[in-house]
């Protein structure tokens, strides 16, 4: 005969695969009750994927937070930021020779930070001085806020296009 749950779990045998795919299925059908008496509730907020994403998003401020940092140290010793007006780029794959050596200072042991998913590619960091007192960085969140604007800076010479930048961080003086 079968054995109650419970009787299952606290055998000495040990947990049988079959119960816990049993107990994976009473949690994921009570889950899917909850959610359809409760319409605010949804189960795709609580993936693998999604928190793996959440990982990424965060590593990408960070670093970008990281990058802002020597930028703007590299500003305070020289009164400019790197790179010449109108100069951008993806910072990692691309970066002017000027702008790498000027802030690889910064990241001795880690080195100049990439995207954690997209290094590499053409949507790597992008860093974009507008003059010497103003510059912008660019990230790709894969899950952006709702409504999120994409930016698109025709004219650089290594724009990926398809308004595929929607995180920025600009900095104006």
């Amino acid at each position: 005969m079968f054995l109650p749950l419970h009787k299952a779990i606290k055998s000495s045998k040990g947990i049988s695969v079959i119960s816990v795919i049993i107990l994976a299925a009473m949690v994921f059908a009570a889950l899917n009750v909850y959610a359809y008496f409760n319409p605010d509730f949804s189960l795709r907020k609580y993936s693998l994927v999604r928190y793996l994403t959440s990982i990424n998003d965060n590593q990408r401020k960070a670093d970008l937070r990281k990058l802002q940092a020597a930028i703007e140290d590299y500003y305070e010793r020289e009164g400019e930021y790197p790179a010449y007006d109108g100069w951008c780029g993806r910072i990692f794959t691309f970066m002017h020779p000027e702008v790498k050596e000027a802030i690889s200072d910064y990241f001795s042991g880690e080195g100049i930070p990439q995207d954690p998913s997209f290094a590499g590619t053409k949507k790597d960091y992008f860093y974009w001085r507008e003059d010497k007192n103003k510059y912008i960085l660019m990230a790709v969140l894969e899950r952006p806020p709702a409504g999120s604007p994409t930016y698109n800076y025709e004219g650089c010479h290594d724009w990926p296009g398809d308004d595929v930048y929607n995180y920025q961080i600009v900095v104006s003086r």
